[in-house]
């Protein structure tokens, strides 16, 4: 089940697009990766997915809820967003601040409540409890953020740069949370324009540049298109690919397009000598060592980025 799609969507603002034609699929339980250099689109299609800003074309779905009926509003209910920064008090503690978002939001919490949600993003209350929020560090304040949206009971949630400015340790804790909340349920659509960021938490991405969706991919394919490889292209292709299997010493090996892929850490000597042995010619062979943001900055590349 998809938690958000988006068709063709696209604004304008003036006569420039800074969101085109963008269709985009995050599926329930996703931890969902919007990557793209500063300036790409991302805030302008999460505000507008978000309900702060109207579509110049196009559609988009919440749970189901097209944009432009009345079941939308329901369905934003269980949607919570920090778009650029959380708004919260900071000569407050961190239960007057949820407490606060109780009064906005219309929800009734108890306390208890409020207090087991401060816990479950991995503030400790009882270490907390008398501390005003100016006092946390930022990634305490991206924590009670995320637990401020959860308190309308939010199943889906949609954080824009959560990870700027963290130090090493604010990292670690913010993506934990993300982790966590995540196995209990929640899906996650989260903005970057640092990949190695969101390379340890989402299952899936979408790269957008200039406004466009360069490519939407599953993080398992992406790894396995960027790791190592002996890319081959041999004369006689069915007997290369005979002995290659029959030496059993390769884990993974693809055929396509006349070609034959040999993934993992894998001796090309090795490769040529069994080839040779087997009598075969070799048309071409390269060895690719391309990490995963080498894939993003080639993909970006083709995207016309300098």
């Amino acid at each position: 089940m998809d938690v958000l799609t988006t068709n063709g969507l696209s604004k304008v603002y003036k006569r420039s697009f800074a969101v085109k034609n963008v269709s985009m699929h995050v599926e329930k339980g996703d931890i969902y990766g919007f990557v793209g250099e500063n300036g790409a689109g991302k805030t302008t299609l999460i505000r507008l997915v978000t309900g702060l800003a109207a579509p110049t074309s196009g559609s988009y779905a919440v749970c189901g809820a097209a944009n432009d009926s009345p079941a939308i509003y329901e369905a934003r209910r269980h949607t919570g967003a920090i778009v650029e920064t959380a708004t919260m008090s900071r000569g407050m503690t961190a239960l007057d601040n949820m407490k606060m978002q109780c009064l906005y939001t219309g929800v009734s919490r108890t306390e208890a409540e409020l207090i087991a949600l401060i816990e479950r993003v991995g503030l400790h209350y009882e270490e907390i409890r008398r501390k005003k929020v100016g006092k946390f560090s930022l990634g305490m304040r991206q924590r009670l953020g995320i637990a401020m949206v959860l308190v309308s009971g939010a199943d889906f949630i949609i954080l824009d740069e959560p990870m700027n400015g963290l130090d090493p340790q604010g990292f670690i804790e913010v993506r934990e949370t993300i982790l966590r909340l995540n196995r209990e349920g929640v899906t996650f659509l989260i903005s970057s324009h640092i990949l190695s960021e969101l390379e340890r938490i989402c299952n899936k991405i979408g790269v957008i540049s200039h406004g466009e969706l360069l490519e939407e991919i599953r993080m398992e394919d992406l790894h396995r298109n960027a790791r190592r490889r002996i890319v081959l292209e041999a004369e006689d292709a069915d007997t290369a690919e005979s002995a290659l299997r029959a030496d059993g010493g390769f884990a993974e090996l693809e055929r396509a397009d006349g070609r034959l892929t040999v993934y993992g850490d894998v001796d090309l000597n090795r490769v040529l000598q069994l080839l040779v042995s087997n009598g075969l010619r070799v048309r071409s062979v390269n060895t690719v060592e391309e990490t995963v943001e080498d894939h993003y900055i080639r993909l970006l590349g083709r995207g016309k980025i300098v």
